[in-house]
């Protein structure tokens, strides 16, 4: 358990038996929740790797209105767990790993050169979405985040949007955990949050590897390249064809979880950050 203002979010933190080369904090995307990464948790034991996941405001076991936090929220509760994790283990390399929601969050903080981290992954970060809502309506949430912050709707994210594979997607519908709902002050804040990335792109001084699927219909593959194309030397940018808006959870995972260790073995642990 984490606890971040008074609340207690809900999270397991993986250490592998033996020597461990790095340690990778988990954020989740919008209506997920930390045991999605289940699979990959004991994939990266296996390397060596520890893995640290937890439970958003709003999302799986942490309190909070299903879909309802905003930015500064999860960037406060993610400080206070990288400067936890520091702490206890000084001599290891802190990389964060995002995926859609999660991987904006995580390269906000690439461009943070105060935040004690080694690097970054993002998994089709939500940096601008496909199909964008009008300018009204996007005028209409950002005032009524004012007025009622928590109000939530329906995402009307559909399970075959994430991935091609059934058995994932029959998963996906019997978990009781998962959501389908955002608050109006959550989207203002990631509509808001994602255009600044965009805007103030700069050189990053930390290896980032940013991860998009051709077929992605949620979040923008041309905005992760753009964004990736921009941040200098540092920053890897890997297409995967064919492939929709859940990298992590189908049938070609295996493919990419093997580029994400080898990555994370050139760039962070064979690098001279151990």
């Amino acid at each position: 358990m984490q606890k971040s203002n008074k609340k207690k979010l809900h999270g397991k933190l993986r250490i592998p038996n033996g020597a461990m080369n790095a340690l990778v904090i988990m954020v989740h995307g919008l209506g997920e929740h930390s045991g999605c990464y289940d699979i990959w948790a004991e994939k990266f034991m296996r390397q060596s790797v520890g893995f640290l996941t937890f439970d958003l405001r709003g999302h799986g076991n942490s309190p909070g209105i299903r879909g309802h936090t905003s930015v500064r929220s999860i960037k406060n509760d993610l400080q206070t767990i990288i400067k936890n994790m520091h702490e206890k283990y000084p001599d290891i390399p802190l990389v964060l790993f995002g995926h859609s929601m999660g991987g904006q969050i995580v390269l906000g903080y690439a461009l943070d050169h105060h935040v004690k981290i080694q690097g970054v992954i993002a998994s089709s970060p939500w940096l601008q979405l496909v199909h964008p809502p009008s300018s009204l309506l996007l005028r209409l949430a950002r005032w009524v985040s004012h007025i009622v912050p928590c109000l939530t709707v329906r995402t009307g994210i559909r399970a075959d949007q994430l991935s091609p594979n059934s058995a994932a997607t029959k998963s996906t519908k019997k978990d009781p955990l998962l959501h389908k709902k955002i608050s109006v002050r959550l989207f203002s804040d990631l509509w808001k949050n994602g255009g600044m990335l965009l805007r103030n792109r700069q050189q990053i001084n930390m290896p980032i590897l940013l991860m998009h699927g051709t077929d992605d219909s949620l979040t923008s593959f041309q905005a992760g390249k753009s964004f990736a194309q921009n941040a200098g030397k540092s920053a890897t940018f890997k297409s995967w064809d064919g492939m929709r808006h859940d990298l992590l959870n189908n049938d070609d995972s295996e493919y990419v979880f093997q580029y994400v260790i080898k990555w994370l073995t050139n760039n962070i642990i064979e690098n001279g950050a151990v």
